[in-house]
Parts: structure tokens; C-alpha cells; sequence
């Protein structure tokens, strides 16, 4: 079974029907750690997978890692010793230099020396696999070092210091580079009227350059390939709005008789240009922003080729600019069908931090569904038809707005006010308490039959939240909705931000497992702390969410930093697990004659592991929260 793709398939279920190896049973009983692999840099991309890869002479399972020191890996999969005693690494690669953090537009946050991202910014979205022409396409954001005299340190981006988005095509087999573009973004980065100028007040000591659009714009969603395009999606860095940044879909073709790259027409924009964001505006038409980012999740496609995303806070403008809006465009990027939620103008509200754009859009699978579901930091989930996307949902009050969305509802807990749950000495009363924001996109078990969806559940995992699965049906409506009242809740994620990231495996409707990457307990914000990979037993009726295994629980002794905004990647017999602690680590069932301890618990209280002297958070300053 291969992972090409962010969540395996273009319309991002985080399902993996085809798993024959693990099950609930094997789980609890034998399932474990069985190694780590090495890798240079924090691994904000999900690794992907190549089944039965002809390479070195043999059909191999290959694993491919992308760092954020732009170093891209193949490792065996399966963890077959070298004579040195190391795993196999069938090759590896570097990028080019990737850019530090402190060169990045700066936010007050980034003015604290609270970075999102730190220490560096390089492959930061998961790439795509086009196995016909055994290409591998990555993104990465690269600062070369012209001239060794030149200190380019904390500076903005000119000819002498220049920082660049590159996407690059290697050959999957060797790495060799078949291809490389920089991303071209003259024309629509930076403002003009930004030129030459400070950005007062956390910025003021470095005048924007016309060369800035690399340093400016980060490509933060998963790669896209679709009909030989690959589709990508841009916001900032640390939301800062000077130098103004406009969310864009940008679109690359391959030619596979030659294997280059061509970047295609214009890019989509979600906002307009020739807006510089004046503080405070209070003008919806003239926010500018709007970034496609999505924490990471992918644009989805359907079976026409149409590409869906969601959009963070900034302009809104009816048929005009589309910031905390669901988007559905034509392959050419030449058209858009859009759906707002009734509160849009509250959503683009920078104060209250409740974009929509936060997670990303899932298509629901099966001839004939027509339907999508997005949801956002507010924690309502809204369901719409690719068909009729509807513009602006009504806002009839006191009527329920259910026009133009199939369906709404709170997959989130509702807001509340609360005591503030952290320290954050960069934020206001609104981001520290209230929302439980959804940053990992929905996951969704189908129950195909005939190539029609019967019936499938949904699984969620808020911030500071209950993990919980809603079951969609066609009982209340021929089309199918869902029954807002969860059939099932387990555990609630730790102290604070981002929840869980999910994976589903499957053997069609047997032996389902929700596997979960989520922080042990602390918030992960801006620290960054450790990490953990849960496993529940689930059921197509959507009533069982058992806990069979935690990496805590389990093996107290695997500590390794959350890598936020990755799922596991699911494949095989094994778990693939990103992490920011300089490794890639990789579960499966132990080999016979070493089954699973029996004096643990699936769920387990983490609290002792926390008293222990050995715990602690690591290093500050990764978030990953950018727009």
C-alpha cells in the first residue's frame, strides 16, 4: 500500500482502507516501537510511502522524509539493516540552504523573539508523489549564500541575500533533481506602496525590498497533483501584515515526456491587491490577507479536477475577495463557486482569531455524494454541496441558516469564557481562552458499497477537546447528513493548542484503528514539547472509540517532540511518525518472542510522567500557527 499524498487521497479522507496487518487485537497485544530513523531538521511534512519500489535490485517499501533544513530522504521502510548496522537510506538530498527564522516578516510575536517557526523555514508542506514518472515534487524555501562577505543575518531579501520559494522534481529513485523553478511571484509581492519602507512599529528597522516575495510568502499546504498539475497554497509568516501578504493558489504543470516544470497562467488570489492593512481598519473590503494555509492539510480535488480550499481571516467582499471562506476552483484557477459562513465579518476578525482556514476541506468519497465539510478555529463544522456552493449562508434570524450549507454544527465545544489556560505574553485575552480551535482536518471512514457511500463516520479532535466521532447517514435525508450529536467521545487532548491529528486504517470495514499524533499534555503553541501516538479501536456504527495503545502508557521511554499539524502515515503493518526531535519514528507489531508488557494501560494518566525529574519542555519558539 503507497502514501503519495498528504492523508492519503486527493480528497483527504485520512483513510487507509487497504491496512491487512494491524488491528485492534495485534495492537493492544504486540504493537511497539520498533525503531527510529535520523534525519537533519524538524519534520513538518507527512512522510509518504512507495510499495514495492524496484530499487537496488529489489522490490523495497521506501519512506520518504522532507526536513525543514531542506534535506529530503528514502529510507527502507521496513528498516533493513546496513552492514554498518544502520537502517538502509537508499539516498539523500539537500535543497540548498534553508532561512532562518529571524529573517522573517516580524509580528509582535517574532518582535518578542516568539517565532512561529524556528529555527528554520524550509520544506514546511507535505510533498506529492507522481508514481508514473517516479517523481517526488517538494517545495522549499531556500536562502542562498552568495557571497560569504554579504551578511545577510536578519536581513530582508535583495540580489546579495536572496531567499526564493523553489519547487523542485527528483527522480525517486536516486534523488537526482530532474527539475527545479523559483515560484514567481513578481507582479503580486510586495505592494509597491510597501517598497523601500519600514513596517512600524515591530519592524521598523528594515525597509521592505521589491526582491522580498520568497521572504514574504509561505507555502504551508500540502502539494496537490491533479491531471499532471500540482496545486499550492500560500499565507505568511506569523500572520504579520506588513509587508501585506494576499493568500494564493498557485498552480505548476509537468510535462512528463521531457520531466520539467512550467508554472501556470497567474496564481489565484484570495484578496485584493493595493491594500497595506492601515491599524487599526475596521473595513472589510481592505484587509488584504487571507492566506490558503490550512495547518498544513492539502487543497482536495474531485474526480473533474475541481481544487477546494479554505481560507483564513482577512478581506471580504462578496464574488470579490474570499478570506474565511470555503473555495471550490476550476482547474485553470479561471473560476470559483464559494460558500461564507452567516458570521464571515466576525471570522476575518484579527482580535478574535476564529479564521475558518484553520484546518482544511475533505470530499466526501462515493458516485453521486456530492458533498464537503470544512471546519474551522470557531469549532462549528459546516457540510456544503460542490454542486451549489450557495455564496453567503443566510442569516435570517431567529431561523437556524441552514441556507445555503447542508448541514452546520458544533464539532468543537462550544465558547465559553475561561480562566486562561497559559501564560502567552504576546496574546490577547480572546486567543488564550473561549474557542477550541480544529487545526487537524476531519478524518472519514467510508462504508462503500457499489462504489456508493452507505454510511461513514467522522472523527475530530479539538484543542483542548474531546476526540469524537459523528456518524453520517442517509436515515434523515436521501443525500446524507450527519447526526450532530457525536456517537462517541474518548479522552480530552492536554493543556492547550493545536489537538490531535488523525489517520484512519482500515481492511475495508473491519478491524478499523483511529491512530492519533497529539502533545503529551503541554500546550504547543510556541514551545515546542513532547509528543505522543495514541490508537483507538473504532466501529462503521461510529459507537465504540476504545483506547488501545499510548506511546506513553506503553513505553514511558519514548520521548520525542510533537511534530505539530502531522498525522500518521499508516501503511503496511507499520506507523510512521514525524517528530521535531531530529528523527522519523516507526511502530509496528514486535517480532514473536517479544510481545507487549502486560502491566500498562491503554489509557494511562500521564500525570506521574510528568512529575519525573526527566520531564520537561525543550526548546521555545516553534508554532507552526501561520497564515
Amino acid at each position: 500500500m503507497s502514501v503519495l499524498t498528504h492523508r492519503n487521497n486527493p480528497s483527504r479522507t485520512g483513510a487507509n482502507l487497504s491496512e491487512t496487518c494491524l488491528t485492534p487485537t495485534n495492537v493492544r497485544s504486540s504493537f511497539g516501537k520498533l525503531f527510529s530513523l535520523n534525519v537533519q531538521g524538524q519534520v513538518y511534512a507527512q512522510p509518504l510511502i512507495v510499495a514495492d519500489l524496484q530499487i537496488r535490485g529489489k522490490k523495497r517499501n521506501v519512506l520518504f522524509v522532507a526536513t525543514m533544513e531542506n534535506w529530503v530522504y528514502a529510507f527502507d521502510a521496513d528498516g533493513h539493516l546496513e552492514t554498518n548496522g544502520d537502517r538502509e537510506m537508499f539516498w539523500k538530498k539537500s535543497l540548498g540552504p534553508a532561512l532562518p527564522s529571524n529573517r522573517i516578516p516580524r509580528d509582535v510575536g517574532a518582535f518578542l523573539g516568539r517565532y512561529n517557526v524556528s529555527p528554520s523555514i524550509g520544506v514546511t508542506s507535505t510533498p506529492v508523489i507522481d508514481p508514473a514518472t517516479q517523481t517526488i515534487f517538494l517545495v522549499a524555501k531556500v536562502a542562498e549564500i552568495k557571497d560569504e562577505t554579504v551578511p545577510c543575518d536578519g536581513q530582508v531579501a535583495t540580489a546579495d541575500c536572496p531567499v526564493a520559494n523553489k519547487i523542485f522534481a527528483l527522480n525517486i529513485l536516486n534523488g537526482h533533481i530532474r527539475d527545479s523553478q523559483v515560484i514567481d511571484m513578481k507582479g503580486y509581492s510586495p505592494e509597491p506602496t510597501q517598497v523601500g519602507k519600514p513596517c512600524f512599529p515591530w519592524d521598523a528597522k528594515r525597509n521592505v525590498s521589491r526582491d522580498d516575495a520568497g521572504r514574504i510568502n509561505l507555502q504551508r499546504t500540502a502539494l496537490l497533483w491533479n491531471r499532471g498539475r500540482i496545486y499550492m497554497g500560500f499565507g505568511s509568516h506569523q500572520d504579520a501584515p506588513c509587508p501585506m501578504y494576499h493568500g494564493m493558489l498557485v498552480a505548476f504543470d509537468f510535462d512528463p515526456v521531457n520531466l520539467k516544470l512550467s508554472q501556470f497562467a497567474k496564481p489565484f488570489l484570495v484578496t485584493k491587491l493595493g491594500e497595506t492593512d492601515p491599524f487599526p481598519n475596521l473595513d472589510p473590503k481592505t484587509l488584504g490577507k487571507g492566506g490558503i494555509w490550512q495547518a498544513g492539510n492539502g487543497p482536495a480535488a474531485d474526480d473533474a479536477g475541481n481544487v477546494y480550499v479554505m481560507t483564513g481571516n482577512g478581506g471580504f467582499e462578496k464574488d470579490v475577495q474570499f478570506s474565511s471562506s470555503l473555495l471550490k476552483l476550476s482547474p485553470d484557477l479561471d473560476k470559483v463557486e464559494w460558500f461564507a459562513p452567516a458570521n464571515v465579518g466576525a471570522l476575518n476578525a484579527d482580535a478574535l482569531d476564529i479564521d475558518l482556514g484553520s484546518s482544511g476541506p475533505v470530499l466526501l468519497p462515493g458516485a453521486g455524494t456530492d458533498q464537503v465539510m470544512g471546519a474551522g478555529k470557531q469549532g462549528m463544522l459546516y457540510l456544503v454541496k460542490p454542486s451549489a456552493m450557495g455564496g453567503q449562508q443566510q442569516h435570517r434570524w431567529p431561523h437556524d441558516r441552514t441556507d445555503p450549507p447542508i448541514q452546520y454544527f458544533w464539532a468543537a465545544k462550544r465558547w465559553a469564557p475561561e480562566f486562561i489556560y497559559h501564560v502567552f505574553p504576546i496574546s490577547l485575552f480572546a486567543f488564550a481562552t473561549g474557542y477550541h480551535h480544529i487545526h487537524g482536518a476531519p478524518a472519514f471512514w467510508p462504508d462503500l458499497r457499489d462504489g456508493k457511500l452507505l454510511r461513514g463516520v467522522m472523527y475530530v479532535w479539538p484543542e483542548r477537546d474531546y476526540v469524537k466521532a459523528f456518524a453520517w447517514s442517509r436515515d434523515t435525508s436521501p443525500d446524507g447528513k450527519f447526526d450532530p450529536k457525536p456517537k462517541k467521545i474518548g479522552p480530552k487532548a492536554g493543556l492547550g493548542m493545536p489537538g490531535g491529528f488523525l489517520s484512519i486504517s482500515s481492511h475495508n470495514q473491519d478491524n478499523g484503528i483511529l491512530w492519533a499524533a497529539l502533545p503529551l499534555h503541554d500546550d504547543a503553541w510556541v514551545d515546542i514539547v513532547r509528543g505522543a501516538l495514541r490508537a483507538f479501536e473504532i466501529t462503521p456504527d461510529g459507537q465504540t472509540l476504545t483506547p488501545v495503545w499510548t506511546s506513553y502508557c506503553a513505553e514511558p521511554n519514548d520521548n520525542f517532540n510533537f511534530a505539530k499539524y502531522v498525522p500518521p502515515t499508516v501503511a503496511n503493518g507499520k506507523v510512521y511518525l514525524a517528530t521535531f526531535s531530529n528523527l522519523v519514528n516507526v511502530y509496528g507489531l514486535r517480532p514473536s518472542g517479544s510481545p507487549q508488557s502486560t502491566d500498562w494501560k491503554p489509557d494511562c494518566d500521564p500525570t506521574a510522567l510528568m512529575e519525573m525529574p526527566s520531564y520537561k519542555k525543550t526548546a521555545k519558539g516553534v508554532k507552526g500557527h501561520a497564515h
